[in-house]
């Protein structure tokens, strides 16, 4: 049966915000070892059609509670009931972009090959975004017309530059000159393409025509056309090896555990923002956060790496994109346009301003939101705003996002704010503003307007995370390293899992991540037989 349409909805980006704002915690989890396994529920067949649940769940981000940390060091320890063997030559973690995509490289080429995917459907947060592609030199690109996307090595300085140089060169070189053919690739599974919309989009910035879950279900039709086996529900607990090389998994399907015998093995399961006990260990700053992620997103490849001798790269944390509203409104609402609002000030539930609000990506406002340790933020601006941006906030106000009041102490009590902190927090960014410079934050001198006309306005903001950065080391093989950045035999990585060698401080752009997971997934199975001679 065609798992073509079961796909979750949910979806990376810092990482110098997960060393300020989460403190030692990288280095006690880069150091820790743990292991283990989690039962899950007896596996659905690898099918079933969605429908638009996942592109209505997609718009509606989830809170995360207190949660029993679900680990796979904590799930070994429930026995197994039933053993099975598998034999293959490839098996891998995860059907997002990456995994999937190595999927069709290596069943294209006769082996024989297992996918494990955790959750109940398919895809994880590659089948939830919005399907944007960043990439050079596409055919697709070309005959469309939108050729001033300029050349392999100067998107690689792009990426290189949005990491404040701390990426792997040798790897955004690998992504910008990979780039293009993997589209093409794409495109010849049955995927189609066109220019992001916009004003001032790149050229490099493509969009799926049917979001991320088409691109994931050509790439799931494509292998099972190829006789790749999806086992669903079913955790990875444990990387097999023999003689210091990868040979196979375990993994549990309700109570069968099954020891899956393979040549290589590749991780490509995702992030650790599906849950919050996964975020207390990974980035604890952004805990309670909402988050578009899938749920399944907890960290496991990391640990499995780590197991197999692996050294991780956590110096990253989450990609957020703060919504409006206190339950968020989805994205596609027209309220979100006020998520960005350059003339008005951006403060905590304290009362504090905490960022500069002229930054143009949503991705940049991650680090202030974790350094200041909050949980919820409001822009307050005043009623010298543009027509448009006028009319939504009065929709806004009748929507209950917004809270409106004539002065900004009583604006406080409206919005639920300490009045003091924020009386005092708009004279001074009015001092500011009379002064032409921000001091404080350095805003734009252009985006300098002082907050003095009533009536005003305070706009509910909250946080919510979208992909997680920073995780294992891998080689333009996309082989997995160890402490010594020398391949571990036999073990591959790709797309999240191996962001830490080009993200670091923001997301670098949307359609960055489908890009380098299509590369790496294409490339883990290229090595991969390499690796054991097919």
């Amino acid at each position: 049966m065609s798992t073509e349409g079961k796909n979750i909805a949910s979806a990376g980006v810092s990482r110098r915000s997960f060393l300020m704002g989460l403190g030692a915690t990288a280095a006690v989890v880069a150091g820790s070892g743990l292991a283990g396994c989690a039962p899950q529920s007896t596996a659905a067949p690898a099918s079933a059609e969605s429908g638009s649940d996942a592109a209505s769940a997609s718009n509606a981000p989830s809170a995360t509670g207190a949660q029993k940390p679900d680990t796979i060091q904590a799930a070994a320890e429930t026995p197994a009931e039933k053993q099975e063997t598998k034999d293959v030559d490839f098996v891998i973690v995860g059907s997002g972009v990456a995994g999937m995509s190595a999927a069709v490289e290596a069943s294209r080429a006769g082996a024989k090959v297992v996918v494990l995917e955790k959750h109940n459907v398919t895809g994880g947060d590659s089948s939830i975004c919005s399907g944007n592609f960043y990439c050079c030199g596409a055919k697709k690109q070309d005959e469309l017309g939108y050729t001033d996307y300029g050349t392999p090595e100067e998107v690689a300085q792009f990426f290189f530059d949005q990491s404040d140089g701390d990426a792997n060169m040798d790897i955004c070189r690998l992504v910008a000159e990979g780039g293009g053919a993997a589209m093409d690739w794409l495109v010849e599974l049955g995927c189609d393409f066109d220019k992001k919309p916009g004003d001032n989009v790149s050229d490099r910035s493509m969009l799926s025509t049917t979001s991320g879950k088409g691109i994931v279900d050509n790439l799931i039709a494509e292998a099972e056309k190829n006789g790749v086996e999806i086992m669903m529900e079913t955790r990875a607990i444990e990387v097999l090896m023999d003689g210091g090389k990868a040979a196979g998994v375990k993994a549990r399907q309700g109570k069968t555990e099954y020891t899956i015998n393979a040549k290589a093995v590749m991780l490509a399961s995702g992030g650790f923002d599906g849950q919050d006990w996964a975020k207390e260990l990974y980035a604890p700053g952004a805990v309670g956060w909402h988050t578009f992620s899938s749920p399944s997103n907890t960290g496991d490849g990391i640990e499995l790496a780590k197991q197999a001798g692996a050294m991780t790269l956590l110096k990253g944390g989450l990609s957020q994109i703060h919504l409006v509203g206190r339950e968020p409104l989805p994205l596609n609402d027209e309220l979100s346009a006020l998520r960005m609002v350059n003339t008005g000030v951006f403060v905590t539930d304290l009362g504090y301003r905490c960022a500069n609000e002229s930054m143009t990506s949503q991705f940049d406002y991650f680090t202030p939101f974790v350094e200041s340790g909050r949980k919820e933020f409001t822009i307050i601006c005043d009623s010298q705003q543009p027509d448009k941006r006028m009319e939504l906030i009065k929709k806004g106000v009748e929507k209950g996002v917004v809270d409106t009041a004539d002065t900004i102490e009583e604006l406080a009590e409206a919005a639920g704010l300490p009045s003091y902190p924020l009386m005092k927090t708009i004279e001074r960014y009015n001092e500011l503003c009379e002064a032409g410079e921000d001091a404080d934050f350095h805003k734009k001198p252009e985006d300098l307007q002082a907050i003095e006309k009533a009536p005003f306005y305070a706009i509910q903001i909250t946080p919510n995370t979208n992909d997680s950065f920073g995780q294992l080391a891998i080689s333009t093989k996309a082989e997995v390293l160890d402490a010594d950045r020398k391949p571990v035999p036999g073990l591959y990585a790709g797309g999240t899992l191996g962001n830490a060698e080009l993200f670091y401080m923001r997301y670098a752009v949307s359609g960055s991540s489908m890009c380098m997971g299509t590369v790496t997934g294409r490339i883990a199975a290229q090595s991969a037989l390499e690796y054991y001679g097919a």
